[in-house]
């Protein structure tokens, strides 16, 4: 007893923390599904193979009425001779029969059954049941009786039903006995199947908490990845999407950290210059006033440059978090209104047809044009002028903006949407910028699926191209 008791008590400790796991779930459902569906056989097929048995034998019985009404039985070699013509079985079925002249024949173990007082059953009288106690089910006996009259002469048909009840038992013994071995069988099979579903997810949590606990333990980069499972397919796609999330955070977070690293030094350049300068007019400003001047014209531009730095870094902001407002823009219109008012040196000339429309963010993208502008002009020479061109093809309208500069090294093009990324040819004072214009470009096209492509300009120069959408 005690150890039963410690197996009950072992299930519970393993059941209860699965109480909400999906495996439970599923093999529960499944139990109460087939649960349901056991219920309904175990109504079903005895009803209707008890009703198909009884059917039978009811027209056994109305094929010996039909024999008796047609026979004429006035005496007991007549009723013999219609016994040794009539074979059914004496266990089965007794018949009474009652002659216009009061007399009475018996089949064999009739008058037994005669003699008896039955109880009709609530929902026909043609079923009766002999039963000494109401609660005693071993000894029920149930029939099914008819009575004819033909001529004066009085039949009565009695079939023990006890045959059909007994193939109905069996075959409901039967049934309960497949149904059980099926529920455990198949309560067993879904719970490994539900296993081999829900394992994987439950690896995939625990890698998560593991993960999880790591980054909030560590100040390093998120290196460790989740485990990606082949199967099932679904749980495997959750893994490659969750994988390709952190793959997403973590260059966010190493953006991020070098974005703040360079701001620092970016920022602290100028400062440490505007402190050397005011020490100096503080320790030797008395004895030589001329320099006093000088470094205050040095200020003055160490500001103005901090101020353009911070600028830059504010718009850089907005532009990762600002609302887009998409309205029909006349791209021609605007490349117009830009060249005849930016204030650069180089010739600004247009090239394109009149009234070419786009989809886009009228300040974002003209943000983009002036500061794709203000880069051709800083690396170009001042004779040589910027040309702006429009091209339309399959349902994209190309805008180019071509200068005759410098140009721009292979290995620039990769690092110069980078934050604070300046070629070596530009870090000098000579060329003014924080590194952040196309940094701010970049952005504001990939919030608009605005593709950027910069190419060189034979002989000499660079262009942008943009990619719209019309």
């Amino acid at each position: 007893m005690r150890k039963v008791k410690n197996f009950f008590h072992n299930l519970l400790a393993f059941i209860r923390p699965l109480k909400n796991s999906s495996a439970l779930i599923m093999t529960r459902s499944y139990f109460f599904l087939l649960a349901i569906i056991t219920f309904s056989m175990v109504i079903s097929v005895p009803t209707v193979l008890g009703y198909q048995l009884i059917r039978t034998q009811v027209q056994n019985a109305n094929q010996y009425i039909k024999s008796l009404k047609k026979t004429n039985i006035d005496s007991a070699h007549d009723w013999n001779i219609w016994i040794r013509n009539n074979t059914f079985d004496s266990d089965v079925i007794f018949i009474k029969a009652q002659t216009n002249k009061k007399k009475t024949f018996y089949s064999d173990g009739a008058s037994h059954v005669a003699s008896k007082n039955y109880k009709h059953l609530f929902f026909s009288k043609k079923y009766i049941l002999d039963s000494k106690n109401w609660h005693d089910f071993n000894h029920y006996k149930l029939y099914y009786t008819k009575t004819v009259t033909q001529y004066g002469n009085h039949f009565t048909v009695w079939i023990n039903l006890y045959k059909v009840f007994n193939i109905i038992k069996i075959t409901l013994y039967t049934l309960l006995i497949i149904i059980c071995l099926v529920l455990i069988f198949g309560v067993w099979l879904i719970w490994q199947l539900s296993q081999r579903l829900t394992t994987p997810l439950s690896d995939l949590s625990s890698a998560t908490e593991k993960v999880s606990l790591k980054i909030k333990q560590s100040n390093q980069r998120m290196e460790d990845r989740l485990p990606e499972p082949t199967s099932p397919t679904e749980v495997n796609e959750l893994a490659v999407s969750f994988n390709q999330l952190l793959d997403v955070i973590s260059e966010k977070e190493v953006r991020e950290k070098q974005f703040v690293s360079d701001a620092s030094h970016e920022l602290k350049t100028p400062i440490a210059a505007i402190n050397g300068h005011l020490k100096l007019i503080k320790r030797r400003g008395r004895e030589h006033p001329e320099i006093i001047e000088n470094s205050f014209d040095y200020i003055s531009n160490e500001t103005r440059r901090m101020q353009h730095l911070v600028q830059n870094l504010l718009d850089l902001s907005h532009a990762e978090r600002d609302e887009l407002n998409i309205t029909k823009i006349n791209l021609s219109e605007l490349l117009v209104e830009i060249s005849k008012n930016v204030p650069f040196p180089q010739k600004i000339k247009t090239k394109f047809s009149s009234n070419i429309y786009i989809k886009a963010d009228l300040d974002q993208i003209h943000e983009i044009i002036l500061a794709v502008l203000e880069n051709s002009s800083k690396y170009s020479p001042l004779d040589c002028p910027i040309i702006l061109n429009i091209e339309q093809n399959s349902g994209k309208t190309i805008m180019r903006i071509i200068d005759f500069g410098k140009g721009i090294s292979a290995n620039d093009k990769k690092h110069i949407f980078e934050r604070f990324y300046r070629a070596d040819a530009s870090r000098s004072n000579s060329i003014p910028g924080s590194g952040l214009g196309l940094s701010i470009v970049k952005e504001l096209a990939n919030r608009q699926h605005i593709k950027i492509n910069v190419l060189d300009n034979h002989p000499r120069g660079t262009i942008f191209e943009l990619s719209l959408l019309r």
